[in-house]
């Protein structure tokens, strides 16, 4: 996904982990994507993950103005 971000313009990649301890964001995603879409830039969200936590966020983002054409979804379960 790094290699992509670097070859792809305008592809950012935000991983998010709610459990483990790293470098990065942790947490659950719901206010990392909150905040990274102040003001609505344009975006395609990719989700993975309990079918729970991917509907959530699909509500959420549909909420905040994103069409459910620009989700995109992988369920766990």
């Amino acid at each position: 996904m790094r290699e992509l971000e670097e070859q792809i313009p305008d592809f950012t990649y935000f991983p998010v982990l709610s459990r483990e301890t790293w470098d990065n964001d942790t947490g659950y995603v719901h206010a990392i994507y909150e905040r990274l879409c102040e003001g609505h830039p344009p975006a395609h969200f990719m989700l993975c993950g309990w079918k729970v936590m991917v509907d959530e966020a699909k509500h959420r983002l549909q909420c905040m103005g994103y069409d459910k054409k620009d989700i995109h979804l992988e369920l766990y379960g």
